[in-house]
């Protein structure tokens, strides 16, 4: 590209290659907008350093009386080898000197780094003899993969021409899959750390499974094979075709031109294309809404679509006929082969005999018999496999034949073989031919906090968990291992989210898919209205365990009449366990398993009969007997009833959940603290947590406290800048109340010191007492100003729901909003001023999205049931929301 670049080129001093290093990137960002190639840019760019780099290296070696035609040669390796560098990338050097002048350059070097430091580059380098460099590339994959295309800056081009000689005899000459191998493992391990998924939503372009680091490694494949590392040697070699070169060629200007944009940009070295970067480049770039898909889903579907067939490409010709080891040749001998009816399959990898091969040209429905081969015996499709099938897809019929169709149930009813069985079939779009609408959610993109990948790759890892529960010894494992029906639970889970390439809400649009792909696949009747409700319901069960109080016989009943029967409870949890696990890193926990497994147990007791964990009579004996021999009697003239009667008014009396969910022994401590209690104390301890990072504040307040308690508590922990996870209140026979509220400080980041408990304790006592207001914390704090931070996602209108039905005692408030500083007091004290108590609070936040759940009584401690009061409440709590809303917009 012939472009003259806008500065001088006068590099004598720091000060001139920092305004040249600073020009070059501004023109760079300049060309990439008029329109100039992503490729052709990085070129240009690579040639402008090649001359800062070139003129600064001479300067430093012509003063040490270095002679550049023969002593040390200065070699751009990696990136800038390519000429492929992004503005602000790292760049790799390499310094080769002879052995008798070594101790003369590498001083020289040195100050030639410093000065590339202080001149602005982020910069990799080495000093090494033509020797050196062989013996480190023979140790080090990552080093000698910069080699491939190592290219020489400066001095001189007999010592290059050397290196080059001695790295092809000596490290690339070998048998060529022992240095693809190597290189496989080495990009294998970035695929696992970074999800091992092509369509993860925050992709790191260059290293992610699809990026450019997957178009390098075609290019080292092809020159360890064919000693040429154009992407053309694998397309003269019919490791890949026509199209496929065209794709690569396309993906890497897309690639290239992308990081590109993001480097100059950011305006730093920036690789991963962030939620932020994802919408600013729409904006930019004028994208709209399509049909019923944010403009950002639409840019991120093309981008994985992308990503998704270069991974492919990649992974297939990586996959070299591998030279047994001496234990695979022991274990070929004493367990050779196995030879199936038009396969064989060798280290559990399956290739096609010629004959099946020619069997497919003529009848390509039989690529049914190779996917169930492949799961029945636990093995994968070989690349070349893969290959050929794929290519037989684009000639199946437009039906599945009643055949085809029990080999799928056969493929589905597989156990450990069927993940990898599945992606294949996905891989080669023959899913796509039995489950249309499996094309729909291809690289579909999910944009918000809770989803770490797209639809299909989330559909893919749910199978992946849910085979995994075979040998879990908790009820998760045993109700999967009790399912009768798996193939139509698999097909469920395929399904349950296919309904989100479609406008509508996608359980009820997912309903009707799958209604349609069961007359497809020739379901019975049976079978096909398990398949519709779970795919319906797949988000009730989380639903409830999460937001509802699970003791509530009313809700278990209707959840029970809604399930039906064992069969499908089993399914659905099941099903909603591996949905869960599958939306990424970290969203799954041991208390999330507790509460499903807990409604499990309870709703299948009133379909069966039959108690799975004895549930609450037994749990209920325990406390009591615990409690009993746990508290020591208080003398008091006032006391009329023993201990033991005392007990039991107050185990009558306290809420099942707080019974259920509480341990024995922090009842026994509350209960021990209740009856030493006057009406006008209050006991306040916070426990520190290090395994989840939270503090637990328990609120005991004798009588005189009541009213009001709820929401005095939420808002002096909102205004000392605290998160609230989790927050429950209730009162005992004598309307003491006992309230516990899990917190993360973030006025801390790891361990919270105690001093901080303390004087939290202390706050809250006084607020309670009446010593201070709610308002002076509020005011003392400065919360608006401290915790503003920008949102994740645009905000969201909020939304109050409120429910007469589901509970037996009390009215449930359901409200969705954006989190903010102060938003559960500020609910809390609405609920307050209409003489409106809060029994059972539960809070969800998923990143800047709550849902906060109250169950409330009104004075009398019953259900609010006048109509007008309830359109009152709702109107009062959306006229709060969207205020607040307001003042943490303006703040």
């Amino acid at each position: 590209m012939n472009t003259k670049t806008t500065v001088n080129f006068d590099v004598q001093t720091i000060a001139d290659r920092r305004k040249f290093l600073s020009g070059i990137r501004l023109e760079a960002a300049s060309l990439h907008q008029q329109g100039k190639s992503g490729i052709e840019v990085s070129e240009w760019f690579s040639d402008q350093l090649d001359l800062l780099l070139r003129e600064m290296m001479l300067l430093h070696m012509s003063g040490g009386k270095v002679n550049s035609d023969a002593d040390y040669c200065l070699i751009a390796v990696g990136g800038n080898g390519r000429r492929r560098p992004a503005p602000y990338s790292d760049l790799d050097l390499m310094v080769v000197a002879t052995n008798r002048r070594l101790d003369r350059v590498q001083p020289l070097v040195s100050g030639f780094v410093r000065d590339c430091w202080d001149s602005g580059f982020q910069l990799g380098h080495s000093v090494r003899t033509p020797d050196d460099v062989v013996g480190f590339a023979s140790e080090d994959i990552q080093f000698a993969t910069s080699l491939v295309h190592m290219r020489l800056i400066c001095g001189s081009a007999s010592l290059f021409q050397q290196v080059q000689e001695l790295t092809r005899k000596k490290i690339f000459s070998g048998p060529g899959d022992r240095f693809i191998n190597a290189c496989v493992a080495s990009r294998r391990a970035e695929w696992m750390a970074r999800g091992d998924s092509v369509n993860q939503l925050e992709p790191d372009i260059k290293r992610s499974p699809g990026g450019l680091r997957d178009l390098h490694l075609l290019s080292w494949v092809a020159f360890a094979q064919f000693g040429n590392a154009s992407l053309d040697a694998l397309l003269e070699h019919n490791s890949i075709g026509r199209d496929e070169l065209k794709l690569l060629r396309s993906a890497d200007e897309y690639l290239t031109s992308l990081r590109l944009d993001l480097h100059t940009r950011a305006r730093l070295k920036q690789d991963v294309l962030t939620r932020e970067l994802q919408l600013e480049i729409c904006g930019e770039k004028g994208m709209v809404h399509q049909d019923h898909r944010r403009a950002v889903e639409s840019f991120m579907q093309e981008y994985f679509r992308t990503t998704s067939r270069v991974a492919e490409i990649a992974r297939r010709v990586a996959e070299i006929e591998q030279r047994p080891n001496l234990f695979s040749r022991l274990k070929n001998a004493i367990l050779p082969p196995r030879d199936i009816e038009g396969f064989t399959i060798v280290d559990d990898v399956l290739n096609a005999t010629p004959q099946f091969v020619q069997q497919l040209t003529k009848s390509p429905e039989d690529v049914m018999v190779a996917f169930v081969t492949a799961a029945r015996h636990g093995a994968v499709l070989s690349g070349d496999l893969r290959k050929i099938i794929g290519g037989a897809a684009s000639r199946l019929p437009g039906e599945p034949s009643q055949q085809a169709c029990s080999q799928f149930r056969a493929v589905l009813r597989s156990g450990t073989g069927l993940p990898d069985t599945l992606r294949a079939m996905y891989e080669t779009q023959v899913l796509d031919w039995l489950v249309p609408a499996v094309s729909e959610i291809r690289c579909l993109m999910q944009f918000n906090q809770y989803h770490s990948y797209t639809v299909d790759e989330h559909t893919l890892k749910t199978i992946d968990e849910v085979v995994t529960f075979v040998d879990d010894t908790t009820p998760l494992g045993t109700a999967y291992n009790s399912v009768r029906h798996k193939a139509t639970l698999h097909l469920a889970l395929i399904l349950h989210d296919v309904g989100k390439g479609r406008a509508g809400d996608h359980c009820i649009t997912g309903e009707a898919i799958a209604e349609e792909t069961a007359t497809r696949l020739q379901t019975p009747e049976n079978k096909k209205r398990m398949m519709m409700a779970l795919v319906r319901h797949h988000l009730v069960m989380p639903d409830l365990a999460f937001r509802r109080d699970i003791t509530d016989q009313t809700l278990l009943v209707e959840f029970a009449r809604l399930v039906g029967a064992p069969e499908l409870l089993r399914m659905l949890y099941v099903l909603s366990v591996a949905d869960i696990k599958a939306v990424g890193p970290d969203v799954w926990t041991d208390w999330k398993g507790d509460l499903l497994a807990d409604l499990y147990n309870r709703t299948m007791l009133i379909l069966s009969g039959r108690p799975i964990n004895h549930l609450e009579r037994e749990r209920l004996q325990i406390v009591r007997e615990h409690v009993r021999a746990s508290i020591v009697p208080v003398a008091s003239e006032g006391t009329k009833d023993p201990l033991p009667e005392w007990i039991d008014r107050q185990l009558d009396a306290l809420p099942p959940f707080y019974l259920m969910m509480e341990s024995a022994d922090r009842i026994a401590r509350d209960l021990d603290i209740i009856q030493q209690l006057a009406e006008d104390d209050v006991r306040i301890e916070g426990e520190y947590d290090p395994v989840t990072d939270t503090v637990n504040y328990r609120v005991i307040a004798g009588r005189k406290y009541e009213a009001g308690s709820f929401h005095k508590v939420a808002g002096v922990l909102s205004g000392l800048r605290m998160d609230i996870h989790t927050a429950q209140s209730c009162t005992t026979t004598n309307s003491t109340v006992v309230g516990s509220f899990l917190v993360s400080d973030n006025d801390f980041v790891g361990t919270v010191a105690q001093h901080r408990i303390q004087d939290v304790c202390k706050a809250l006592a006084d607020v309670l007492t009446g010593k201070i207001t709610v308002d002076h914390i509020f005011r003392r704090s400065g919360l608006f100003r401290m915790n503003r931070r920008q949102r994740a996602i645009a905000p969201v209108e909020p939304r109050v729901s409120i429910d007469n039905d589901c509970s037996e005692k009390y009215t449930v408030v359901d409200v969705f909003a954006m989190d903010c500083p102060g938003l559960l007091y500020t609910l809390a004290l609405t609920l307050y001023r209409r003489n409106l108590s809060v029994e059972l609070a539960r809070i969800a936040t998923n990143v800047d999205q709550v849902v906060d759940v109250f169950y409330i009584a009104d004075s009398t401690g019953h259900k609010i049931e006048d109509s007008a009061v309830i359109d009152e409440l709702h109107d009062a709590l959306m006229t709060e929301l969207r205020e607040l809303e307001k003042q943490w917009a303006t703040a």
